[in-house]
């Protein structure tokens, strides 16, 4: 009898923190809106994946841009990979090449991995290889689902 108890408080612990993906995007616009880095970077991937707010790929970027005008690392890294791919905006590869070294730059861990594979490509420009190698996947947060 103890352990159903037991389960059935867990149970009802565990719904009552479980994760309303609206909210979280309510709560992430609010600090957006602030000027919290983190919270422009989170904004930028809700609207990019359509996580708690269908998706808009315009504002996931306006917010994406928001949070790297601060520093924020991963940011310029999403805008890269719009650049790059060229699937909602026309691409640009050597802007999205500037949006990867400011990440490099930033200490951006995923960017300086790309970038190398992107110079070991020898025989040709770095935006050809990157055309060839588009793209790495977005980075997002802790929230968000992969």
């Amino acid at each position: 009898m103890k352990g159903i108890t037991l389960l059935l408080l867990l149970t009802t612990s565990l719904k009552s923190h479980a994760v309303n993906e609206k909210d979280d995007f309510v709560y992430d616009l609010s600090l957006a809106t602030q000027g919290v880095s983190v919270a422009q970077f989170n904004t930028g991937v809700n609207y990019s994946i359509g996580r708690g707010i269908p998706k808009d790929l315009e504002k996931a970027i306006y917010w994406y841009q928001r949070a790297s005008e601060q520093g924020h690392s991963k940011a310029p890294f999403n805008i890269a990979i719009f650049y790059s791919d060229g699937v909602h905006i026309d691409p640009e590869p050597e802007l999205a090449i500037e949006y990867f070294s400011l990440a490099e730059a930033r200490g951006n861990l995923a960017a300086k991995k790309f970038l190398n594979e992107l110079k070991r490509l020898e025989k040709m420009p770095i935006e050809q290889a990157l055309i060839k190698l588009c793209c790495p996947d977005p980075l997002s947060h802790a929230m968000a689902k992969n």
